[in-house]
């Protein structure tokens, strides 16, 4: 697995040679750049069932929680990971 942030996603890809990733967190940044409101996740049809969603939110989420940062889940799947994953609720923002 190879992981890379941009400026606005965090992409999966099987492989460093691979050209276009298999799974996708869509994010922008705010409060100063010390939250990541999460727009959406996607994974590639070839590649949905094999629980790469959940896989990419756990790498992300880690990533976050070691840059000591909040996550605003707009997307309905990382509201959903939240819920069902209670050990990452720490880095829910508060919303205002």
């Amino acid at each position: 697995m190879f992981t890379a942030w941009s400026e606005s996603a965090f992409d999966y890809y099987r492989a460093q040679t691979d050209k276009n990733p298999v799974a996708h967190i869509g994010f922008r940044l705010i409060n100063h750049e010390q939250t990541y409101v999460v727009e959406h996740t996607w994974v590639a049809e070839e590649a949905r069932g094999q629980g790469l969603a959940g896989i990419i939110t756990k790498d992300f989420l880690d990533q976050v929680a070691a840059q000591k940062k909040k996550v605003l889940p707009l997307c309905p799947f990382t509201r959903a990971f939240f819920e069902k994953n209670p050990e990452y609720k720490s880095l829910l923002a508060k919303e205002r």
